[in-house]
């Protein structure tokens, strides 16, 4: 048995490290859309066998910022459970080896009690992109490779009060998360810049069914591509 085990291949895993948008929230019901709904659902149904996605959403998840308002994940008493960058090590390194790293957070950094700019949420964002390169979680202790996806635009900021302003704010993030790409030496995708890829009028912030499927079939493309 344990000559025959060394033979197995393991699936080549994939870690998306995100918010609400990637756990899969429904925008007004606060439900979890089922896996084959989920972008990463949809995701690893493209990619198949060969690839094993880890899904690591947390709703209300930031990326660099403590929010001590986050009630919606009791018992609420540790501000930084919602800060992507106090978290990302940990969970890394308990999924390591990964071929690819998904960064996709930023829309809860709109939140106006935050006080950011389009700017300082894209260099959020890179500074998890460095924390991921610097950790050697990749196969052999590789750095592997990583993709950052721009949140589309906010479209209502009527349910959450806290988004104000959001809806200008996010229509700046594509090109400054460009940027961080560049500097950064990783991929990008703009999930705003994908035909039919819209949040929810409901309460502007997640993502449609039909969203899901079209990034989750965007995304899958995108990684075959990088790790070709």
């Amino acid at each position: 048995m344990n000559r025959m085990a060394s033979f197995i291949v393991e699936p080549r895993q994939i870690l998306c490290y995100g918010d609400s948008n990637t756990w899969g929230l429904e925008a007004g019901t606060f439900a979890r859309f089922k896996h084959n709904i989920r972008w990463t659902g949809v995701a690893a149904s493209v990619l198949g066998p060969d690839y094993k996605v880890l899904e690591e959403g947390l709703s209300g998840r930031t990326t660099v910022w403590d929010d001590p308002l986050c009630s919606w994940l009791p018992p609420n008493d540790d501000p930084a459970v919602c800060n992507g960058r106090k978290s990302l090590m940990p969970i890394i390194h308990s999924a390591k080896p990964v071929v690819a790293v998904i960064i996709y957070l930023g829309a809860n950094d709109l939140k106006k009690r935050f006080s950011v700019t389009p700017a300082d949420i894209a260099n959020g964002v890179g500074i998890l992109v460095e924390k991921v390169q610097q950790a050697h979680s990749g196969p052999g202790d590789s750095q592997p490779a990583i993709l950052i996806v721009c949140p589309p635009p906010c479209t209502s900021e009527e349910f959450f009060p806290d988004l104000e302003g959001a809806m200008n704010k996010s229509l700046q993030l594509p090109a400054h998360f460009d940027r961080v790409a560049k500097e950064k030496g990783c991929d990008v995708l703009d999930a705003g810049s994908i035909s039919g890829v819209t949040c929810s009028e409901v309460d502007g912030l997640h993502l449609t069914p039909e969203s899901h499927n079209l990034l989750g079939n965007a995304i899958a493309a995108k990684l075959q591509e990088m790790l070709e």
